[in-house]
Parts: C-alpha cells; structure tokens; sequence
C-alpha cells in the first residue's frame, strides 16, 4: 500500500524545503507522473472536484531528459485524455535553484482523436517573470510520489508511473 503524506506532512516538507532545499535531484524526476490529488491555495482539504476531474481525464506530467550531460534540462509534457480525444502541451523545462524550482513553458499544443492530429499550435515563450513553474517540496523514491506547489498556490501530488 502506498503511502501518501497528509497536509500536515506536506507543511513540514515544504517549510524544510525552503529553508535547506528538497534534495530533489535530476534523475528522480524523469518518467511519467499521474496527476493524483490538489489542495487549492489556502486550504488544507483535498480539492476533490478539481482532483476527480483531473484523475478522470488521466493527467498526466512527463518529464525525459534532453541532454545526458547537463543534469539542469528536460522535454516536458503535460497531457490529458478524454475518452478518444488527446490534449498534450509540449516544451522545455528546467531545474533552478537548490529548492529547486522546476521552470517550464511549453511551445506546442497538440489536440488528436486516438493518434490521428486534428489541431496543432505553436506556443510563445512567456517572459521570465511570467513563466510557469512548480516549486518541488518533497518526493519519495519508496513510495513514488511527487509534490509541488505551482505558481499559482496550489499543491499537488503525482504518482510515478
């Protein structure tokens, strides 16, 4: 049985994490992450409307490396499905920082039906102080899991896949 952290714990690894770093590094955030839980910006309860509708639309973070040797770079995908129809943003992300943040803006979107494309559009570069990110607060190797905190407030909680 998988463990998750509750809020509280959540709390304790994200104060720790801003004060000594998360210790997350490169490799452990490679592969596929399924969306699993949200707690919006200042709650302590599980956002399940939010939770339920991202689970069912199987969201999901992919993160593959771009360059063996740099350690700071990843290929970022963020994609959803709904039934046939496929919804997958595509980009570059990077690690920043000893927290680290995980920067990121993506420069495709891509809508297909199974894998046949019906809609492609490049993407534009936000500007640095608009560009999206997650500040990673804890990750177990143990029990697969990732939390973040997005630029917006909200924490998360991925499962490897």
């Amino acid at each position: 049985m998988k463990h998750f952290p509750d809020i509280d714990e959540i709390k304790l690894l994200e104060k720790n994490s801003q004060k000594n770093g998360s210790g997350i590094v490169y490799e452990e955030l490679l592969g596929i992450w399924k969306f699993k839980f949200v707690w919006g910006k200042e709650s302590d309860e599980i956002n399940n409307i939010p939770s339920s509708i991202l689970q069912v639309l199987s969201a999901r973070l992919e993160l593959k490396s771009k360059n063996k040797e740099d350690q700071i770079n990843y290929e970022i995908k963020n994609s959803i499905n709904f039934g046939l129809l496929n919804i997958t943003f595509t980009g570059n992300a990077e690690l920043k920082g000893l927290r680290p943040l995980l920067a990121f803006y993506f420069e495709e979107l891509k809508i297909s039906i199974r894998s046949f494309p019906i809609f492609n559009k490049e993407l534009k570069k936000p500007e640095d102080k608009k560009m999206p990110f997650f500040s990673l607060v804890g990750i177990s190797t143990k029990d697969n899991w990732l939390c973040a905190r997005g630029r917006g407030g909200g924490l998360a909680i991925w499962v490897k896949s």
